[in-house]
């Protein structure tokens, strides 16, 4: 059971430790990131494979 533990320990520590280079942040305005919500709310297909996401993001909320 120890074994176990330590491989997983050590693949978690060494699979974070590569040699590649982040991701650089995208020069995009607030402005496109909004009109791309807008597009992927908007999207039936998309709603269907991020419900969970289309209801934190793109679902008004509840007026009484």
């Amino acid at each position: 059971m120890r074994a176990v533990f330590l491989v997983l320990t050590a693949v978690i520590l060494l699979g974070g430790c590569s040699d590649d280079k982040p991701a650089s942040p995208s020069t995009a305005s607030d402005a496109s990131a909004e009109e791309i919500l807008k597009k992927n709310c908007a999207d039936e297909k998309w709603k269907e494979q991020n419900l969970g996401l289309w209801y934190s993001v793109c679902r008004q909320p509840l007026r009484w």
